[in-house]
Parts: structure tokens; sequence; C-alpha cells
């Protein structure tokens, strides 16, 4: 992997785990290549690109909402493979990423409790 020329997307991008960092180098080389920017500039739009895609790439927290016994939940993860898995396995269907603001929106009040899911809670 390349590193980054600008020093701040350099720096933002070391927050990235493996997938969105691949990516990111991904598009940066089709801005590059394809679209011919400058190695700067497409590292910084390929930045904002997966900014867009997951605007909490950075936080190393994905937001996950699914339908699971009939009702829209929601769960935080830092490993959103592994977590699909998991919710599969409990029978979520309609898995995908959201912004976590949207999540803390949808509940009334202006706080959300986390708590870990354990195989023994019953969800359904």
């Amino acid at each position: 992997m390349q590193q980054p020329l600008d020093a701040l997307v350099a720096d933002l991008v070391t927050r990235l785990d493996e997938n969105d960092r691949e990516w990111f180098e991904e598009r940066a080389g089709i801005v590059e290549f394809d679209a011919g920017h400058s190695r700067v500039d497409a590292e910084r739009l390929a930045l904002l690109m997966l900014l867009q895609r997951h605007p909490g790439a950075l936080l190393g927290v994905t937001a996950l909402q699914m339908t699971l016994g009939g009702e829209t939940r929601w769960a935080l993860t830092a490993d959103v493979e592994r977590a699909q898995l998991q919710l599969a396995e409990l029978g979520a269907v309609d898995v995908r990423m959201v912004d976590l603001a949207d999540v803390l929106r949808a509940h009334p009040g202006a706080i959300s409790f986390i708590e870990p899911l354990r195989k023994s809670d019953h969800l359904i």
C-alpha cells in the first residue's frame, strides 16, 4: 500500500480498516489514471467518496440496520464481516450500513444505551 501524499489524508487513512483502505486505494487509482487527476487530488477525492459511502469509516465503528424478528434493529460493530455473519445466524435480514447519527435519531430521548449481544438473548 502506498502512503498518501497529503499529510492530512495520510493521517486519516491510517484510521481505516483493511477493507476501507483497499476501497480507498482502488478509487484513488481509478481517479488518477482513468480521470487524469494528480495523485494527491485523486487521494483527496477518493477519501471524500469513501466518506460519502461510509460516513463513519474514520471512527472505526460501523452502524448496521436490519430487520430482526420482524422489527427494525440496529447494531454497532468494529468488524462488519463478523457482525454480518453473526446477524445472519440470528436470522437478521436486510442488513445494511447506516449513518450512526441516523441510529441515534431513530431513538427517542437524548441518549441511547449500548449493550453487547449475547447468543442467549431472545430477540424473536
